[in-house]
């Protein structure tokens, strides 16, 4: 937990938190993360088409998009250090012409009118567009770079009554000093560990007090994932009808949805009727 995990008041520095990430990742990890985006797209939904990564934090989901043979990828982040962390997974990669990273962001509206010139099949934004400090205009960007036929996904925080105890949990994380984040860490740890405790699922307590070690469904570190969820600013919560409600009067169609628990995500998948790629299910 470096100190360097403020940027400016607010925010939260995720690309300080993927670089370290990048230091133990496997191919295993990939491997999850890989078999997690099949298991919700398909490797029809990517293969010869144009995606956009928003928000690419570690590369890691870009590097899967570039393997399932995406015609065309770009990748972009707010946070340098994440823009630094995904160009090292495109370096590893062989630095293809296919695929580019790059500074930018989704509220950015000359970057979005440039983007929209030639929308894409698949626009993906996992837990990126709450952080944003304006998550409904960044949802309506990210909706306009959907081509006819093309999908969106995006998973959200969700919306419940400790929102304010959260919001205040993570102002105290970002102005703790080092030891501070650690305290703040391991009391996360212990009061998730009770609770686990409460409902019986030991595995997922030791997953928690050897998170370092141990990887999340999707590829990613549990370790990281928690030192995220606790900086994570700015911070933004939505309810799954809310989400709904708003992509359908832009027009999109839902074609699945996994509800998560307060704390954690919505994840929805959507698509854009039209004739130029469409959504055959998975």
């Amino acid at each position: 937990m470096a100190g360097d995990n403020v940027s400016t008041p607010g925010h939260f520095s995720f690309g300080a938190n993927w670089l370290a990430y990048l230091e133990n990742l496997s191919e295993s990890r990939i491997k999850v993360a890989q078999e997690d985006i099949e298991d919700w797209l398909g490797i029809e939904a990517i293969e010869g088409k144009r995606v956009v990564d928003i928000g690419s934090g570690s590369g890691l989901h870009s590097m899967v998009f570039f393997r399932h043979r995406a015609r065309e990828l770009i990748s972009f982040d707010v946070d340098e250090k994440s823009v630094a962390a995904t160009k090292s997974l495109w370096e590893k990669c062989g630095k293809p012409d296919n695929w580019s990273a790059r500074y930018g962001s989704i509220l950015d509206s000359e970057l979005v009118q440039e983007l929209r010139q030639s929308s894409f099949d698949l626009v993906y934004s996992w837990g990126v567009l709450h952080h944003t400090g304006a998550m409904w205009k960044a949802i309506d960007n990210a909706i306009d770079l959907v081509a006819p036929g093309g999908l969106l996904m995006i998973a959200l925080y969700v919306k419940g009554p400790n929102y304010q105890r959260d919001l205040a949990l993570k102002k105290s994380f970002n102005r703790a000093s080092e030891f501070g984040k650690k305290v703040i860490y391991w009391r996360y740890v212990i009061r998730q560990s009770l609770k686990l405790l409460l409902y019986r699922r030991p595995r997922e307590i030791k997953s928690l007090v050897l998170s370092k070690r141990h990887e999340h469904r999707r590829g990613m570190s549990i370790y990281i994932d928690i030192v995220d969820w606790l900086g994570g600013l700015p911070y933004e919560v939505a309810s799954a009808e809310e989400v709904v409600a708003f992509t359908r009067k832009r027009n999109l169609v839902l074609e699945k949805i996994e509800t998560g628990f307060e704390g954690g995500n919505n994840i929805f998948l959507l698509s854009r009727p039209g004739n130029t790629s469409g959504f055959k299910g998975r």
